[in-house]
């Protein structure tokens, strides 16, 4: 059941994450990735190419779903959220 749209403080968590891509089924991008991001916190993302940075960013966007494992906001697991309201709320530059 989706949260009612709610203004979001901003913490960021992974539990746990793993990621395939579904065209790429056998190669794993994420692995047991776990970390948390306070709102307001500053981070920068670094690793070589193919590493999964970009893959971080479009799972907390929600273009993609975790294959196992958990993203949260604000310590409710993304999935909860609205889209409309979540993207409604972030902004991303590259």
């Amino acid at each position: 059941m989706e949260q009612p749209d709610v203004k979001l403080k901003g913490d960021i968590e992974f539990k746990n994450v793993e990621f395939w891509y579904p065209s790429r089924p056998g190669q794993k991008i994420l692995d047991n990735l776990s970390f948390k991001i306070e709102a307001g916190q500053t981070v920068a993302i670094v690793g070589p190419s193919g590493s999964g940075k970009s893959t971080v960013v479009q799972l907390i966007e929600r273009f993609y779903d975790t294959s196992s494992g958990d993203v949260l906001i604000d310590g409710v697991n993304i999935k909860k959220h609205s889209l409309r309201n979540l993207r409604r709320q972030m902004g991303y530059v590259g």
